[in-house]
C-alpha cells in the first residue's frame, strides 16, 4: 500500500521535523509527526475554564483568582514539541496549507465538546496590521476557515477589529499584555453578534490576555456568549 501512496503521491521532506521521504502531498507532516501530536494531547489535566494543562484540578490559578468572561476555552494540545513546532511554520515560514489540517483537528476537538453547544458564528483573533503585511495572512483566520467548513458554521473575519497597533506580546508579562491590549479591539457592526453563541479563533492561548479581550468586546457588543478554540495552550498552576 506505501508503494502505491508513493507513486500517487511524491515524497518530500517532512514540515516538521524535516526527515527526507516522510512527507505525502495530502498531508502536510509525516505520520511519526502525526503520532507525537497525539501523544501529546492527553499528557496531563486540563483546567475545566480555560483548557491550560495543570498539575492538580480542576481550576488554575488564573481563572481561580481572576475568573475570564468566556464560557471556555480548549485546545487540540500543549505548546510544546510538535504542536509548538507546527505553530511556529505556519505562522513564520508561511506554510498555509498546515491550515487546513490544524483547522481540522481543531473542529473535531469542538465536535467532542459537549460545552460548546450550538455555535452560531465563528469568528478569528485579527493580528496587528504590522504583522498582517509582514506575513501576508491571518493565521488564525485561515485556521478558522476550515473550522467554518468543517462545523458548517460562517466564518466572518471582519466582526473585530484591531484598533490599536501592539508591541509584540511575546517578551511581555501577564500583565503587561493585558495592558498592552486594552482597547486594542473593537467591534465593527455589533448587530453580527447580538444574541449569538460565538466561537473565537487563535492559534495558541498563552497568557489568555488576548481571548479575554476579545470576550470583553464580544460580550459588550450583544453576544450571548462566547467560547474559545485554539491549536494549543500553555500550561497552568
Amino acid at each position: 500500500m506505501d508503494f502505491i501512496l508513493d507513486i500517487l503521491f511524491p515524497q518530500e521532506n517532512c514540515c516538521l521535523c524535516h526527515e527526507p521521504g516522510r512527507y505525502r502531498s495530502r498531508n502536510p507532516w509525516c505520520r511519526e509527526c502525526n503520532e507525537k501530536l497525539l501523544a501529546l494531547t492527553g499528557v496531563s489535566l486540563i483546567c475545566e475554564k480555560c483548557g491550560k494543562y495543570i498539575e492538580i484540578g480542576p481550576i488554575c490559578k488564573d481563572c481561580q483568582f481572576h475568573p475570564p468572561q468566556f464560557e471556555f476555552a480548549r485546545a487540540v494540545g500543549p505548546y510544546e514539541g510538535c504542536f509548538r513546532i507546527t505553530t511556529k511554520v505556519l505562522k513564520f515560514m508561511g506554510r498555509k496549507e498546515l491550515a487546513s489540517r490544524m483547522g481540522h483537528m481543531m473542529a473535531m476537538k469542538v465536535k467532542q465538546e459537549e460545552k460548546y453547544g450550538r455555535i452560531d458564528l465563528i469568528v478569528p483573533v485579527p493580528i496587528s496590521m504590522g504583522n498582517l503585511q509582514e506575513r501576508g495572512f491571518n493565521q488564525s483566520e485561515l485556521l478558522g476557515k476550515q473550522i467554518g467548513k468543517d462545523l458548517r458554521v460562517k466564518m466572518d473575519p471582519s466582526v473585530i477589529m484591531r484598533v490599536k497597533e501592539t508591541p509584540s506580546q511575546r517578551e511581555l508579562s501577564k500583565e503587561e499584555r493585558e495592558k498592552n491590549l486594552l482597547c486594542a479591539f473593537r467591534i465593527r457592526d455589533p448587530f453580527k453578534v447580538k444574541d449569538k453563541n460565538v466561537l473565537l479563533v487563535d492559534d495558541v492561548y498563552t497568557t489568555g490576555s488576548t481571548g479575554r479581550e476579545c470576550t470583553r468586546v464580544l460580550l459588550d457588543a450583544g453576544a450571548r456568549q462566547v467560547g474559545i478554540i485554539t491549536w494549543a495552550t500553555g500550561r497552568g498552576f
